[in-house]
């Protein structure tokens, strides 16, 4: 099990659940039991968090995903 960082922002159906979902660019995910991660696995090549230092993300965006991780 690994922590997998969404390197875009995206929506997708889920198949599971039968609903749309929105993945936040950033967002943390699961690799073994998260339906965005194993239905879209090429939106989740990080294995590190997204860095403001290099311009990855909005600060904001980061600032925001700390307090809400799963988002």
């Amino acid at each position: 099990m690994a922590a997998r960082f969404a390197l875009v922002s995206f929506c997708f159906h889920n198949s599971v659940s039968g609903f749309e979902e929105t993945i936040q660019q950033g967002a943390q995910r699961d690799s073994v039991t998260s339906q965005a991660f194993l239905q879209s696995p090429a939106s989740f090549w990080s294995t590190t968090a997204l860095s403001v230092a290099t311009g990855q993300i909005d600060p904001k965006l980061a600032a925001y995903l700390v307090a809400y991780p799963n988002t």
